[in-house]
């Protein structure tokens, strides 16, 4: 009987033994099958942005092709760039191998470059003045602007009560200094006293950021942008210079001489109707990822066009 008890304690405990060895394994074939699910999904995720940036560069070979065409297309007619030419046509959004996409090109230059602010590293004050105007109509604080040229200004000077410099920066938290100096992207904005995300926002269709000083194009400019050429052009002047019957403009004179300038007194100097920069906006949709991005073109007087930057956006 003793032997009896013996023998089925050793087959308990070996049973136990089996049973605990069992478990391990099996926890750890689920950590492995658990590791190899994350490293399945984390490469699939690595091949999907790699063919999403693929795609990317397709898409902005398209807009470069589109770019060069127009200038080869307007050459025995004068250059010029308006909304009616073919690179403002969106690339219909369409299914892919990788998914959907869909992009669109747009003239900067119907916009205010920023870095107009500042010509041969002086404040230039018709820009300070354009640029005003600008936040006033969009019902903002037009002191605000004071903050910008401070912002690309070499010196350490406060403009104006509306301006700012290294001492205001360095007492925020986290602190940070004035860049003094040109600004190298519109999202830059959102350091510089007074931009909110909700100015940021009401300025962001109507600012961007080119390298060196740039003229507006009469023909692409929004009604908004219109309104700034002059301190007295009314939202009702600029309506009528957006839809003058003598657009696209293919000189400035012709623009000047239009019946809708009639008695309205601009700077020629800095305006254009040929354009050198220009923003590719694309979004690309693979599964439940999406790939919003923007890429800066520039096309110089030759039609060569090449891709300035190129960021994603959110």
């Amino acid at each position: 009987m003793m032997i009896f008890k013996t023998f089925s304690a050793q087959n308990g405990i070996a049973l136990i033994t089996v049973m605990l060895v069992l478990a391990v394994v099996s926890v750890a074939l689920m950590s492995m099958s658990s590791d190899r699910q994350m490293d399945t999904r984390r490469t699939e995720n690595q091949l999907r942005s790699l063919q999403a940036w693929q795609t990317v560069y397709e898409i902005e070979a398209w807009a470069i092709g589109q770019l060069k065409s127009d200038v080869d297309a307007n050459k025995n007619d004068g250059l010029y760039d308006a909304l009616n030419d073919d690179w403002n046509k969106p690339l219909k959004s369409k299914p892919t191998v990788q998914g959907t996409l869909k992009a669109n090109i747009e003239d900067l230059q119907g916009r205010i470059n920023l870095n107009n602010l500042i010509v041969d590293n002086k404040v230039d004050a018709e820009s300070v003045q354009q640029l005003k105007r600008l936040f006033t109509n969009l019902n903002i604080k037009p002191s605000i602007v004071e903050a910008l040229v401070d912002w690309v200004d070499k010196d350490m000077l406060v403009n104006s009560s509306g301006g700012a410099e290294d001492e205001y920066y360095t007492k925020l938290s986290p602190p940070y200094r004035s860049a003094n100096t040109l600004f190298a992207d519109v999202s830059e904005l959102l350091k510089v006293r007074g931009i909110t995300s909700v100015v940021y926002k009401k300025l962001l269709p109507y600012i961007y950021v080119a390298p060196t000083y740039e003229s507006i194009n009469i023909n692409t400019a929004s009604v908004e942008v219109l309104r700034t050429l002059a301190p007295d052009i009314t939202k009702k002047d600029a309506e009528s210079i957006y839809s003058a019957s003598g657009k696209p403009f293919k000189k400035v004179q012709l623009f000047l001489e239009d019946e809708a300038m009639g008695g309205i007194a601009v700077n020629k100097d800095h305006l254009t109707v040929i354009s050198s920069y220009f923003l590719l906006s694309g979004q690309i949709t693979m599964g439940k990822s999406d790939l919003i991005f923007q890429s800066q073109l520039n096309r110089d007087n030759l039609g060569k066009v090449s891709v300035l930057k190129r960021l994603r956006r959110s």
